[in-house]
């Protein structure tokens, strides 16, 4: 369960720092759309805190 929950804050965390850029390279020259943007960084955000409270829960353990 902890491993799940890392991954989950990983994948989280790279959604919402590179959720900028790739929308800037999606939209060219044109605008990007703001609300795509925070739509895509609040999605992230709760994959991350899914997965501090699967850590949460196990206590912090890494079961490798």
């Amino acid at each position: 369960m902890t491993v799940l929950g890392w991954v989950l804050l990983l994948i989280g965390a790279l959604i919402t720092f590179l959720a900028k850029p790739v929308l800037q390279k999606k939209a060219g020259d044109g605008e990007m759309s703001q609300k795509a943007l925070y739509m895509i960084k609040t999605a992230g955000m709760w994959i991350v805190i899914a997965g501090a409270i699967l850590i949460f829960l196990a206590g912090g353990i890494v079961n490798v």
